[in-house]
């Protein structure tokens, strides 16, 4: 099974303005074509962070708690298809086109974003117990609101995991 090293964002706002976009961010391990695990720290500015809270360890099971959740966009390397589509002709064209002109191994042209939906959160009970005796005083996560507030956020979502369930990247005509 191929793993590699991912990059996990959405954009958030809290109240609906484009003014005031946030895009927010964390690790990922892609493992399979089709999953993704990141930290639950990506969840801190969102209300559904306070569910995860309440939670204490109980899986989370609700439709609506995952219906609520934003689209993730997976940022990751380009590998080369088995059978390339239309859009890697054009994009093979293009890069010959401007060979005397720039840099052919440009990072726009080495990864990709792929589209995902959060489908599980879960809480590590080892890890909850561990960052409780030891990592007591962090904080972890957005940076709203007190700094008592943060720090509990920050606990309750430093022992939780993310799973990311992302969309077929083979696209037909």
């Amino acid at each position: 099974m191929a793993v590699e090293g991912v990059m996990v964002t959405y954009n958030y706002s809290n109240n609906g303005e484009y003014a005031n976009i946030l895009t927010v961010s964390a690790s990922g391990i892609r493992f399979s074509e089709r999953w993704v695990l990141t930290h639950g720290s990506i969840l801190s500015p969102l209300k559904e962070a306070k569910i995860v809270k309440k939670a204490k360890g109980k899986p989370i099971l609700s439709d609506e708690f995952y219906a609520n959740l934003p689209e993730m966009y997976v940022t990751c390397e380009k590998r080369q298809s088995q059978h390339p589509n239309i859009y890697e002709s054009v994009e093979k064209l293009s890069r010959e086109r401007n060979m005397s002109q720039g840099d052919f191994e440009h990072n726009s042209y080495l990864i990709r974003v792929l589209t995902g939906r959060i489908c599980h959160v879960w809480k590590c009970p080892v890890l909850d117990r561990c960052s409780n005796d030891i990592l007591y005083s962090w904080t972890i996560g957005h940076k709203e609101g007190d700094i008592d507030s943060q720090m509990k956020l920050g606990n309750a979502l430093f022992s939780v995991f993310v799973l990311i369930d992302l969309e077929s990247d083979k696209r037909g005509w």
